[in-house]
C-alpha cells in the first residue's frame, strides 16, 4: 500500500479536525496513512502512534511562548521532516498552508529533488488584501508562490472563489480540487428542547431579541465586530429596545472585550460575554438566539477560507446575519441576511429589517446546508483523484 503524509507546519486548527477525520477515513482505504503534526510537551522527540488505520506522527515540542514557538519551530522542524521522509518514502505529501513563507516553498522544492514525491497543497488563505498595493517584494513573493503553485500536482481549495481565483493565474483547472469542510453532523443531532428553556438553562432573558456570534476574537474578528456596533448609531432607540448582542469564545488579547462592550455602551447595545464554549454547548447558544452573525473583514483571505464557525452556523438550521463574502454567497442567496462590513448604513438597514420580522414573527431563512453524503461524495472524489495522480494522469 502506497503511504501518504499529511503535514501540518504549524499545526492544524481545531476546527480541522472533523475535516481531517473525514479526510483520513476515506484515504485509509487506498493508502497507508501518516499525519505529520507537532505537539508542545517534551522538546525534539520524535513519537509514532498508531490509532484505526492512522499512524500519527508527532513532533514534541516545548515553548513557553507563541511567539518562540513558531520561530523556533520552523527552524528545526525541517531536519525532522527530511527524515522521516528518507525513513518512510512517500509517495504523495499534502501540506497544509494558512500562511505560506518563502523558504519553505524553496525547501519543499529541494526536497522533492531529492524524494521525488508527489506535492498536493491543502491551501486555506492566499495573498493579502484586495485593495492592498503591493510592495516590490509582495509582487516578487506573488510570482514565486503562483511559480509554486502551478508546480504541484494538486492544489486544495475550500470553496469556488478560491477556485475561480487560481484560475486567473493560469493554474491548470485539472489540478484545482474543491474539497470543502467538513463538520461532524452527530453534534448537532439533539432532543427538543425549546429556545425557552434552553435560554432558561443558560441564564439568557426569554424576552430579548439576540444576536450572537462565536469563535475565538481575532484581530480580523475584533475589528469586524467593532464596524457592526458602529452600524447602531444609525438605529432608534425603539429598535434597540429589548436587544442584545451576545459573545462565545476566547479572546487573543485580553483589552478586546472591556473594549467590544464599552463602544457597545455608547450606542446603547447591550453586550454580554458568555467566555468559552465547548463543542457539546455550541449548538445550545446557537439555537437559543435568534440571528446567528458571521462577521469578519472582507479581505483576500477570508474570501479563500470557508471557516468552521460559518459551516457550524448553518449545521445549526439558525438564521444568519452575514458579511456578504463571495464564500458566504456559495451557501446564502438572500439579500437580507447579507451587508457589507464597510458600510454601517447598510448593516443598520439590515438589522432593522430582520428585528421587524422577528417581532412580526414572519422571519423565513433558506441556505443551502451541506449534509453527510455531499460531504462522503467529495472526499470519495478526491481519493479517486489521488489514485489518478499517482498514475501520472494528472
Amino acid at each position: 500500500m502506497r503511504r501518504l503524509f499529511y503535514v501540518s507546519f504549524w499545526g492544524t486548527r481545531r476546527g480541522w479536525l472533523d475535516r481531517l477525520d473525514l479526510l483520513f477515513d476515506s484515504l485509509s482505504k487506498d493508502f497507508e496513512m501518516y499525519d505529520v503534526g507537532f505537539i508542545h510537551n517534551h522538546a525534539f522527540k520524535l513519537i509514532l502512534k498508531r490509532e484505526n488505520n492512522i499512524r500519527y506522527v508527532r513532533f514534541l515540542l516545548k515553548f513557553k511562548k507563541l511567539e518562540t514557538k513558531i520561530i523556533i519551530n520552523q527552524l528545526i522542524r525541517f531536519p525532522f521532516l527530511i527524515y522521516i521522509i528518507a525513513k518512510f518514502r512517500p509517495a504523495i505529501i499534502i501540506f497544509f498552508f494558512n500562511i505560506i513563507p518563502l523558504y519553505i516553498l524553496i525547501l519543499i522544492f529541494k526536497i522533492n529533488k531529492l524524494f521525488n514525491f508527489k506535492v498536493i497543497l491543502d491551501l486555506d488563505e492566499f495573498g493579502g488584501k484586495d485593495e492592498e498595493k503591493r510592495s516590490t517584494f509582495g509582487i516578487i513573493y506573488d510570482k514565486i508562490t503562483i511559480r509554486f503553485l502551478r508546480s504541484t500536482d494538486l492544489v486544495l481549495v475550500l470553496n469556488n472563489f478560491a477556485k475561480n481565483f487560481l484560475k486567473v493565474y493560469k493554474i491548470d483547472v485539472s489540478k484545482i480540487f474543491v474539497l470543502p469542510q467538513f463538520i461532524d453532523p452527530n453534534r448537532f443531532q439533539y432532543q427538543y428542547v425549546s429556545k425557552e428553556e434552553l435560554r432558561d438553562k443558560l441564564g439568557l432573558s426569554k424576552y430579548e431579541i439576540i444576536f450572537a456570534t462565536s469563535g475565538t476574537i481575532r484581530p480580523v474578528t475584533y475589528f469586524a465586530i467593532l464596524k457592526f456596533i458602529k452600524a447602531f448609531t444609525y438605529i432608534e432607540n425603539e429598535i434597540k429596545k429589548n436587544l442584545s448582542l451576545i459573545i462565545i469564545g476566547t479572546s487573543l488579547r485580553k483589552e478586546y472585550i472591556p473594549k467590544i462592550i464599552e463602544e457597545g455602551n455608547k450606542v446603547g447595545l447591550r453586550i454580554k460575554y458568555l467566555g468559552p464554549y465547548s463543542k457539546e454547548t455550541l449548538n445550545h447558544y446557537l439555537r437559543a438566539s435568534d440571528i446567528v452573525l458571521f462577521l469578519s473583514l472582507k479581505n483576500l483571505g477570508s474570501c479563500f477560507n470557508t471557516p468552521v464557525r460559518f459551516i457550524q452556523y448553518l449545521m445549526s438550521g439558525m438564521p444568519i446575519l452575514s458579511v456578504d463574502l463571495p464564500n458566504v454567497k456559495e451557501y446564502i442567496k438572500d439579500e437580507k441576511f447579507l451587508f457589507d462590513i464597510n458600510n454601517p448604513e447598510d448593516i443598520s438597514k439590515k438589522i432593522k429589517n430582520l428585528v421587524n420580522l422577528i417581532r412580526e414573527n414572519k422571519l423565513n431563512f433558506e441556505a443551502k446546508t451541506p449534509n453527510m453524503l455531499d460531504w462522503t461524495k467529495h472526499y470519495l472524489m478526491f481519493n479517486i483523484k489521488l489514485k489518478e495522480i499517482i498514475n501520472d494522469k494528472i
